[in-house]
């Protein structure tokens, strides 16, 4: 379901409201893995709103960015437009056939976006023909989610709304994997590969604000809201809105969600 652009422009303007906002922290982390500077020419890949753009472009000298939800590159074209940027390019296509030159940038990032293509050996493949020989590279993935009590209460929300959807486990073979991941960046070409862990907090101090911004923001929820009618959605919501409170029955609290920051270079 994540893998097409549905989901991501159902939720695209409560994703720009909350979500890309709490994925400010993983954003900075990858901007400092790398060797920025005024004359970089910079590349994002499945860039969302704008998320990692609209902390760098003072920093480097042009950044081409692309994602295929067509909802989420017209939130970020405005962005671009009311801040007066002009050295920021946003096009809405197909991140597995990128639409620039051979070795064009000197950084490229995805964060969150890769992890999700139906065939990443093509995006891997498009990142590295596009950069410049030296180049960087930085793409996130989230680590298991056994590993990050926010995304365990997250997905603990989306079973209660949806009890047939699978418990998360680990996929050995997929980006959760820090030695898989490693590989695939090995495979496609590049060098100098170091994954590292990022942890990030989110403060909660209300579960109300907390499933207002989930419903918003996650594009798993949204979707199961815009499936069901308003007397069925009332009813799950209910329920996981039980399971969150019986989650986190002192308040406020901090949650951590880890994530891997795959580093390599071409």
């Amino acid at each position: 379901m994540l893998n097409t652009e549905i989901p991501w422009n159902l939720v695209a303007e409560g994703y720009a409201e909350t979500t890309s906002k709490m994925f400010e922290g993983y954003a900075k982390a990858a901007i400092n893995l790398t060797k920025m500077n005024s004359g970089s020419h910079v590349l994002d890949v499945a860039c969302g709103p704008g998320t990692l753009p609209m902390l760098i472009h003072k920093r480097c000298q042009t950044v081409k960015a692309i994602d295929f939800a067509d909802q989420m590159v017209s939130i970020f074209r405005n962005a671009i437009s009311n801040a007066s940027i002009d050295n920021i390019d946003v096009t809405c296509g197909d991140a597995q056939n990128l639409p620039y030159e051979d070795e064009s940038f000197d950084i490229a990032f995805s964060m969150f976006g890769l992890m999700f293509f139906p065939d990443r050996s093509k995006g891997y493949s498009e990142i590295y023909r596009t950069l410049k020989p030296g180049g960087e590279v930085v793409i996130s993935s989230w680590a298991p989610v056994a590993d990050s009590p926010a995304m365990k209460m997250m997905f603990g929300a989306v079973r209660a709304l949806n009890p047939e959807i699978p418990e998360p486990q680990t996929v050995i073979d997929s980006l959760e994997n820090d030695s898989y991941f490693k590989n695939e960046l090995e495979q496609a070409g590049f060098r100098n590969i170091v994954i590292h862990r990022i942890t990030e907090e989110y403060y909660i101090d209300s579960i109300a604000k907390l499933w207002e911004e989930l419903v918003k923001g996650s594009a798993p929820i949204a979707m199961m809201k815009k499936n069901m009618s308003p007397e069925a959605w009332k009813e799950k919501e209910e329920i996981a809105l039980g399971f969150i409170t019986n989650s986190l029955p002192e308040l406020p609290v901090s949650l951590t969600s880890d994530a891997w920051l795959g580093y390599g270079i071409k």
